[in-house]
């Protein structure tokens, strides 16, 4: 297949670059400054894959974020959606964020037919797309797949997942013993694995897909796997998680009591079902990449 990927410098992209065209597939890979439409319009591809976009950021210091997310996530994608139906692209596809179904999940795993609950600009913006989107292609030729990660981990990872490796590899105890939270991850070798398939898979069009390692796992769980993968004992100390969120709210950290300690746990049934998927790399081995292929 031709296959068209913005945000190919990213961290999803670069992977995912390098996964699709190892499975023999010719991509063109740009960037939203220096791609050339009118070179683009004389090439012919079979699916545009949307990564580009404003990520969540953890210290936001712009004085309207909303209008920066809205510029990135929505109008830009937008801009993307009308290149492909000019191009006659026959599929796009959306990378959005579990984020647009809320910030934790409560008794149960976030499923896609969940009343959408985005906490933040960024979530809310990826909202946004997805219905912009959705109303655009609904008279189009070109179909349309939505995809709703949870957090992404993998070499030189970024964000949440970066801080708590980097944590990880200090030489000191860490007070998440008692942490038995239940949280969804996916490694970029099964959300690259995943996409693929999107991308052939009539089934996938017209559809929004939850997807996960299909294993979740405890904070306490996760700082286990990643400090083996580092040779290192677990180290960890029950604390009581009651008391974790008060040390948390003292110190002007109140977001960690959802990061740390709260539940987020997504349902994958839909992409088994429908499109047969079943993720190819298991948690411990997806954490033990991310660990010894770490970009320091």
């Amino acid at each position: 297949m031709n296959i068209l990927i913005t945000g190919a410098s990213g961290f999803i992209g670069k992977s995912l670059t390098r996964y699709l065209a190892n499975q023999g597939h010719h991509i063109t890979a740009f960037q939203r400054n220096d791609f050339n439409e009118s070179t683009a319009t004389t090439q012919q591809y079979d699916c545009l894959i949307h990564l580009a976009g404003r990520a969540h950021i953890l210290h936001e210091t712009t004085a309207d974020a909303y209008q920066s997310f809205k510029a990135a996530n929505v109008d830009y994608t937008l801009k993307m959606a009308t290149l492909a139906q000019k191009l006659g692209i026959k599929q796009f596809i959306f990378m959005s964020s579990i984020g647009v179904n809320g910030k934790y999940s409560i008794d149960k795993p976030f499923t896609e037919k969940d009343t959408a609950q985005p906490h933040n600009d960024y979530a809310r913006t990826k909202w946004e797309a997805e219905l912009a989107l959705k109303a655009f292609f609904e008279k189009s030729e070109t179909v349309l797949t939505i995809i709703r990660p949870p957090l992404v981990y993998g070499p030189d990872p970024k964000a949440n997942f970066k801080a708590l490796l980097s944590l990880c590899r200090f030489p000191l105890p860490l007070p998440l013993g008692a942490v038995h939270n239940r949280r969804s991850l996916v490694g970029i070798d099964n959300l690259c694995q995943f996409i693929d398939l999107c991308c052939h898979h009539p089934a996938a069009a017209h559809q929004t897909f939850l997807i996960s390692d299909d294993h979740d796992v405890s904070i306490a769980e996760l700082v286990t796997l990643i400090r083996q993968a580092l040779h290192r004992a677990p180290w960890l100390v029950p604390i009581p998680t009651s008391v974790l969120k008060v040390i948390f709210s003292l110190l002007g950290k109140r977001n960690l009591n959802e990061q740390l300690l709260a539940d987020l746990q997504v349902d994958t049934t839909k992409a088994k079902q429908l499109l047969n998927w079943r993720p190819a790399t298991s948690v411990d081995e997806g954490i033990k990449r991310a660990v010894t292929n770490h970009v320091t």
